[in-house]
């Protein structure tokens, strides 16, 4: 058997199960920490594998995958930049399907609710139109996408997401921002850009 063969897997394997990171914790939740023992495991193992390779051989190629699986190994479990490239990506691969639910929805060819394309939608039109696409939770914690042209959603990073204010009579922050928290049914917390009028948001 090839010695690579392993270490090789253990790369892909990493980087594949963090720029799915989100798919994975929606579908297979109750077996992420099972994953993460096998691969971690697994990386384990080739790490040790090459480790020998190369003081046996002095393998140029052995230490340049050792190389790779510990950039690839650390940079993904720590820190967000493999998670935050898988988000991107599924965003640029739904924008299409998305663009065309609110073009039919601005134009008054679909209603406000449904399902279009295999993809569950939800709109709001005060005082602008809204359109959320739903990327998985449980009841008002979740996250998703949402289509907002005036841009205003971006404020809700003004206020502080650990402590919510619902009341908007006994809070000092002005009564807009706080209807941006409460779109959707959920209190929104984070909103981040990812292009044009399009927006990665966060409920609970």
């Amino acid at each position: 058997m090839n010695p690579f063969v392993l270490p090789l897997s253990c790369t892909l394997f990493v980087f594949l199960r963090f720029l799915f990171h989100h798919d994975l914790v929606i579908n297979l939740w109750i077996l992420v920490w099972a994953i993460d023992a096998v691969i971690i495991g697994l990386g384990l193992i080739s790490v040790i594998q090459l480790i020998v390779i190369i003081r046996k051989k002095h393998n140029r190629f052995a230490a340049i995958l050792l190389s790779a699986l510990l950039a690839i190994g650390g940079i993904s479990y720590g820190t967000d930049l493999v998670k935050d490239l898988g988000l991107r990506l599924r965003f640029h691969r739904l924008k299409p399907a998305y663009s065309e639910i609110v073009e039919k929805i601005s134009s008054g060819k679909m209603t406000g609710k449904g399902t279009h394309l295999g993809i569950r939608y939800e709109s709001e039109t005060d005082p602008v139109t809204r359109v959320s696409f739903s990327w998985g939770g449980m009841i008002d914690n979740w996250y998703g996408i949402i289509y907002d042209p005036s841009g205003k959603i971006m404020r809700i990073n003004e206020s502080d997401p650990r402590f919510p204010d619902q009341n908007p009579d006994t809070t000092n922050e002005d009564k807009e921002l706080w209807k941006i928290r409460m779109i959707f049914g959920g209190v929104l917390y984070k909103a981040e850009r990812l292009s044009d009028h399009w927006y990665l948001c966060w409920f609970t």
